[in-house]
């Protein structure tokens, strides 16, 4: 538990990109500022000026380079899109995060166990330039893809060497779709999936053998 509590106090925040942008800018802005400071001071030097006419030259060139409204700028141009995506029930409480929500086209969030009961299943699958429907409830049969396809076979073997999850002891009798896994979610819903494939397969090998000796 300390170790973990260590590493959580260690996590550093990074920079939102408007915030990389903004200090870009700024360092760009501060650089253009004291040169043409500097610029004006070696010129004042050199037409007579007195010194300090060329340091009032020098200060006043520098501060009227710098962006002095673009703190105002940028928080009202945040505060506004800020408005509008709660207008679309997004409310936002980092204002920095508002261009990096707003650059977003797709958002992927896991809620297992939090809105559900933590019960994932394969709802699709797709191979071959097609979507297939899975079984998703129990007692009703809604998977169409077969294990009798070369892209489906190689799929549900992919599926079932590549996962870590495992059924727990003494739930033969249960239904597939309601036992319970030792895993990660994702990888429990794809294991019921292709044990599910598995077992229509045997039974349809199975059928197959009756019908030969018959």
């Amino acid at each position: 538990m300390g170790r973990i509590a260590s590493l959580a106090s260690s996590l550093g925040s990074d920079q939102t990109p408007i915030a990389i942008e903004i200090e870009h800018f700024i360092h760009i802005v501060s650089g253009v500022a004291v040169f043409l400071g500097v610029t004006f001071f070696i010129l004042a030097f050199i037409l007579g000026y007195e010194p300090i006419e060329a340091v009032v030259f020098l200060i006043g060139i520098i501060v009227a380079n710098v962006p002095e409204g673009l703190l105002a700028t940028v928080t009202v141009c945040l505060t506004l899109t800020a408005k509008r995506m709660a207008k679309k029930n997004c409310l936002v409480k980092n204002l920095e995060a508002v261009e990096t929500l707003g650059s977003t086209s797709t958002i992927c969030s896991d809620k297992t166990g939090t809105l559900t009961q933590n019960r994932m299943t394969v709802a699709h699958v797709w191979y071959d330039m097609k979507i297939l429907k899975g079984d998703t409830v129990p007692g009703k049969k809604d998977r169409e893809f077969d294990l009798k396809e070369p892209s489906c076979a190689a799929l549900i073997r992919v599926a079932t060497l590549c996962n870590r999850a495992i059924f727990l002891s003494g739930q033969d009798e249960k239904e597939i779709l309601l036992r319970d896994c030792q895993g990660d979610a994702s990888e429990s819903a794809l294991l019921k999936a292709v044990e599910i494939a598995w077992s229509m397969r045997r039974l349809q090998l199975q059928m197959s053998v009756q019908n030969t000796r018959k």
